[in-house]
């Protein structure tokens, strides 16, 4: 190959005594002059035709060398000429064939030379000529017939199916498959043809978006063919004057070779010849036509450029194919908004008119249930998904974030992380906004459906490069084998169809809207004469206001009034009054097993038998929820606590609700008030005896006192400091070393451990911050920062050439039962080509209790791609030998409490005995807490593998942790 500006450097003479002397365009292109020389000679492009039939319109980057100056003075007919010729040059530039051959006398082996301006340089590839039986099939193929067939094919699967059978047999390759790109940049086999007996068949089954990284997809859509005849043949010579070869870019080249992890990935695959055809969708990379085959398989030049133009055929029909299915699924569309156009009252505003119609818009779009936002309350009653109002007001807000004025998904755990936790409510979204400020809006959810995926391959270990060191590249440890995922968070794909149907709704509502402003304006009258009934209702509606619809108990509006005027009876007669907050316990579950009617009959009858075991004039008032709230008057705290006790005896008598009956109980928390407290002060008080009760075991009734202020005061002050701060900025990571007692093992460990630095540089313990973090939801965020600061902490261990270190770190549960929480991990050590090998999740032993499918399915993955997995705490909590034997766990953690007292004999010999489980199964086992030498001795007596403990190291910084494994 060639790169340069200067074509005759590769030459002993001047590059234009090889062309044909009237090769006017591509004289033109190279920026040539013409010459007489008798002793030149070209051929025409690869199949001996004349340049003019095989011109490409592929060199239009290199204008600028193709015209001369006019010159600057001269008469105007002069310049007139000079302009016609320029413009003939032009012409004849952007004709120009990039494809020739090559030959002069005294050379019997002509030359296949190809010329790219790639990058503002010229590219000339230059390679032997001999002909193939290939080069017979392809000059007898009718190219005519093919794209008849073509234009015949309605669908893309057809048309590849012509395609890749055309190409199998023209290339005599042994498989040939089309490759479709999704909009996640995940592809899928809609095509395949293979000779019979050489490969296994792999139509249908989909690849990672990693598989075929974003520079290499840019690269595909710039270049309409790659070409590697052999796995692993040699790199071809590049020739430049002024270049450095390692210094540019040749992507365009057809006879560059493969990168050694792309190499890697066809040895895994088992492909030695392979080739590739870019199908595009006018700038968009729509798929590939992929060869492959298990022995080399060189393609000629000649081949090579007619496979292009049939891949331009099939880009061109596939566009065309796209472009009618987005006009058919928009005109089935609009005819679908269409027939509903009569079932809506457009003499009716916005949102009134759709009032009833939640059914007729579901079956619309196919959707489980819709509702319609006006101002951020909804409109239709039953359409909430179950979703608590928090739940469904943060779905809200992330959803005005999106871009477009219609968004959607089919599975909106991956885009928002709290929907996790309601899959079978709402899984997937079609959003529709009718106004800028995006305060009208139709929510469309569609509930999840369970289904499968068929992959290519299972994820394993991901490609690294350690150029210190012989370590195969690529996808060491992956195969090729049929991997099927359990799809449990994912709802129905929204169609084509039904998302045009979505725009011409908002379209029709739209137009609704604009045409009833004057309606809005006779509303406005409307109210206007409604006044005098308002006011006569003044009292009814006075008394709604004041009191719970459902149970017709006080609401939280009187009950602070009834407050207020106890606290002024307290500076009269100076006497002492109760106040209580009353929850009863998992109502929710109640709620979520037997349903909201039964839940609100429980209510009714709960409110009931408080008032009757409470005599006057005690207060009982509903607050929200399950939540009660009660005063006592003329009570001291001796007094008031016995009636709340008694409260709480009465609630677990049997509730006969008709037909049915309930047996529960309640949570009440309790303060005492004077003629100095303060109303609101007094339900927070009750509400941290209420919090103490429900810590307690929950049945029962818990009286305040101050200490229970100072802990709720401490918790509001981590949480202002964890919520005062990004995770990023925050936390800091400290390394504990850990040593070998009676491991052979060699190598560097750490246990990795987290400080949060607050605003003014306090440095709060993981045992305040971490529950903040958990109350406030930044559990997932504050994981995410440590993995990633641990994950570059490996990478600069690798740079210095330790790659023995394994640094392990704890994660909880709810990650774990984050979507995507494994892949994310493994795809960030792959971006910083961190082997996982090198990484060890920690769990604790309580997370057992919560082994749901998803964490259980997220351990495995996480142990299949080399990351190991420790279960710390071990002893301290639950666990069962069942998961000890199903789970990949590869290391015990054993508790610092087992260590402490392990110079008793009994805790030495329970240690013993965890010590030789552990080994039996095949554990490794860590204990923790190791402070004194004895302890150290005992166990290695006992053959414990590693210990850490402040008898070698308290955390330190990591620039510091390295220095303890120095001798």
């Amino acid at each position: 190959m060639y790169l340069g500006m200067e074509p005759d450097a590769l030459l002993d003479r001047p590059l234009q005594d090889f062309l044909a002397e009237d090769a006017v365009g591509l004289t033109a292109a190279l920026g040539l002059k013409t010459t007489k020389d008798p002793e030149r000679r070209a051929t025409d492009s690869a199949a001996g035709e004349s340049p003019a039939a095989d011109s490409d319109a592929e060199d239009s980057g290199a204008g600028d060398s193709a015209a001369a100056d006019s010159p600057a003075e001269g008469c105007s007919a002069a310049q007139a000429a000079a302009h016609s010729t320029a413009s003939e040059a032009e012409s004849a530039r952007l004709l120009a064939p990039s494809q020739f051959r090559l030959s002069w006398p005294g050379i019997e082996l002509p030359l296949d030379a190809r010329v790219h301006y790639w990058r503002e340089r010229i590219l000339l590839e230059l390679e032997p000529y001999g002909e193939m039986a290939m080069d017979r099939r392809m000059l007898g193929f009718d190219l005519a017939a093919f794209q008849r067939l073509l234009r015949n094919s309605e669908e893309a699967a057809p048309a590849c199916q012509l395609a890749v059978d055309a190409l199998r047999y023209l290339t005599g390759c042994e498989r040939v498959v089309a490759y479709r790109f999704d909009p996640n940049q995940d592809g899928v086999v809609i095509a395949e043809s293979i000779l019979p007996g050489s490969w296994p068949s792999i139509l249908g089954l989909r690849y990672p978006a990693t598989d075929i990284p974003r520079q290499a997809r840019a690269l595909y859509a710039e270049t309409p063919l790659r070409y590697a005849p052999s796995r692993d043949h040699a790199e071809v010579a590049l020739l430049s004057r002024s270049l450095e070869p390692s210094s540019v870019d040749i992507g365009i080249a057809q006879l560059r070779a493969q990168s050694p992890i792309h190499r890697n990935y066809l040895k895994r695959f088992g492909v030695n010849g392979s080739m590739s055809l870019s199908l595009m969708d006018d700038q968009r990379l729509w798929g590939l036509i992929i060869f492959h085959n298990r022995a080399p398989h060189p393609v000629t030049a000649y081949v090579r450029k007619r496979l292009i133009e049939l891949a331009g055929c099939l880009s061109g029909r596939l566009s065309l194919i796209e472009e009618r299915s987005q006009n058919r699924a928009r005109e089935q569309g609009i005819a679908k908004v269409n027939a509903i156009v009569g079932e809506i009252n457009i003499e009716q505003p916005f949102p009134d008119n759709l009032v009833g119609k939640a059914g007729m818009l579901c079956t619309l779009v196919g959707a489980d249930l819709v509702q319609v936002y006006h101002h951020g309350r909804p409109l239709f009653i039953g359409q909430d998904c179950h979703l608590t109002a928090e739940q469904i007001e943060a779905l809200l807000r992330f959803l005005r974030t999106r871009p477009g004025a219609t968004w959607s998904t089919d599975c909106l755990s991956a885009e928002f992380e709290p929907a996790a936790a309601y899959p079978e409510q709402l899984s997937g979204v079609l959003v529709i906004y009718l106004d800028e400020q995006r305060e009208h809006c139709l929510l469309f959810g569609r509930k999840r459906l369970r289904y499968s995926v068929d992959w290519g391959a299972e994820p394993g270990s991901l490609p690294f490069l350690d150029e210190a060191r012989a370590r195969p590249l690529g996808w060491p440890n992956r195969t090729f084998q049929t991997w099927r995922e359990e799809r449990t968070h994912h709802a129905p794909a929204w169609s084509a169809t039904e998302l045009a149907t979505a725009k011409a709704l908002k379209t029709l509502l739209q137009q609704v809207i604009v045409a009833h402003v004057a309606h809005f304006e006779r509303l406005a009258q409307s109210l206007a004469s409604q006044r005098d009934a308002l006011q006569r209702s003044r009292e009814e509606m006075r008394h709604r206001a004041l009191h719970d619809s459902l149970t017709g108990l006080p609401n939280r509006a009187y009950f602070r009034d009834a407050l207020l005027q106890q606290i002024e009876r307290c500076w009269t007669d100076g006497r002492l009054f109760g106040v209580a907050l009353l929850d009863i316990d998992h109502f929710k579950t109640i709620n979520d097993t037997l349903g909201h009617d039964q839940g609100d009959l429980l209510l009714c009858a709960v409110a009931q038998r408080l008032n009757d075991s409470l005599p006057p004039p005690a207060l009982v008032a509903r607050l929200g929820g399950d939540e009660f709230a009660l005063l006592l008057p003329q009570s001291d705290s001796g007094e008031a606590l016995r009636q709340a006790q008694r409260l709480i005896e009465q609630l677990r008598q049997r509730i006969d609700v008709d037909d049915g009956n309930f047996s529960i109980t309640g949570s009440l928390g309790l303060t005492i008030g004077d003629k100095h407290s303060d109303p609101s002060e007094l339900l927070k008080q009750a509400d941290l005896a209420l919090y103490r009760a429900k810590e307690a075991g929950r049945n029962c009734a818990r009286l305040f006192d101050s200490s229970l202020q100072t802990e709720a005061l401490a918790r509001l002050a981590i949480d202002r400091a964890v919520l005062g701060r990004s995770p990023a900025l925050a936390i800091e990571l400290m390394l504990q070393p850990q040593y070998p007692i009676c491991s052979r093992e060699s190598g560097q460990r750490f246990e990795v451990l987290s400080r949060w630095r607050s605003k003014d540089g306090e440095l709060i313990m993981p045992g305040e911050f971490i529950p903040a973090a958990e109350r406030n939801g930044l559990i997932r965020a504050v994981t995410g920062v440590v993995m990633r600061q641990t994950i570059r902490l490996l990478k600069v261990c690798l740079e210095r050439g330790e790659d023995d270190v394994i640094m392990a770190v704890n994660v909880s549960a709810s990650d774990l039962e984050a979507q995507n929480f494994a892949h994310h991990l493994i795809q960030d050590l792959h971006t910083l080509d961190v082997p996982p090998e090198m990484l060890t999740v920690e769990i604790t032993e309580s997370m057992l209790l919560r082994m749901t499918p998803g964490v259980k399915s997220a351990l495995e993955l996480l142990a299949r791609s080399g990351i190991g997995l420790a279960l710390d705490d071990f002893g301290t909590g639950f666990s069962s030998m069942l998961y000890l034997r199903e789970l990949p766990i590869s290391e015990l953690k054993i508790d610092r409490a087992f260590i402490k007292g392990i110079e008793q004999p009994h805790d030495r010999n329970l240690l013993a005995g965890m010590i030789a489980m552990a080994h039996s199964i095949g554990k490794t086992v860590v204990a923790e807490g190791i402070e004194t030498q004895a302890q150290l001795e005992i166990l290695q007596d006992l053959g414990c593998d590693w210990g850490q403990g402040f008898l070698w190291s308290k955390p330190v910084p990591p620039a510091l942790a390295a220095d303890f494994f120095k001798a």
